[in-house]
């Protein structure tokens, strides 16, 4: 396992997960990125001044 995630990060990559399954295979996952739009975040309106 050392191995595989020495291999992954010299690669450039960030390691979101890693498995092991029950046949040995190791399987390392990037981690997820949200890329749902994000709320436009506005402050509290003015008061206008009239006159």
């Amino acid at each position: 396992m050392r191995r595989a995630l020495a291999a992954w990060k010299d690669a450039g990559l960030e390691v979101g997960r890693m498995e092991v399954t029950p046949e040995g295979r190791i399987i390392i996952t990037v981690p997820e990125v949200d890329n749902k739009p994000q709320p436009q975040q506005s402050g509290p309106r003015q008061w206008k001044k009239i006159g």
